[in-house]
């Protein structure tokens, strides 16, 4: 690989570092004004615990910032995956120079 692609990587991973700092703190803003047991009704919609009808009646509840809080999730998630990629594939590298 060439030295401009090992620096885009790691570029990347810091880039990445960065996202998943600022959606960590737009996370716990979020969890702030939705409180503590609403934050749970959401965990377990996220984590696929209900019903079809149940959670069909859940969809029906959220408003704005349950929303925001679903899709500050999935773009954790995501930048998580990512970075381990990233990871993983930087650490390939290394272990080849």
């Amino acid at each position: 690989m060439k030295a401009d692609d090992v620096e885009f990587l790691a570029d990347m991973a810091i880039q990445l570092d960065e996202t998943i700092r600022k959606l960590t703190l737009e996370e716990q803003q979020i969890q702030e004004k939705l409180g503590q047991a609403r934050v749970l009704e959401l965990r377990e919609f996220w984590n696929q615990k209900f019903t079809a009808e149940e959670e069909t009646d859940f969809k029906r509840s959220m408003d704005y910032w349950d929303k925001v809080l679903i899709r500050t999730w999935a773009n954790a998630k995501r930048a998580h995956q990512t970075r381990a990629q990233v990871g993983q594939t930087l650490m390939k590298l290394n272990s080849h120079l």
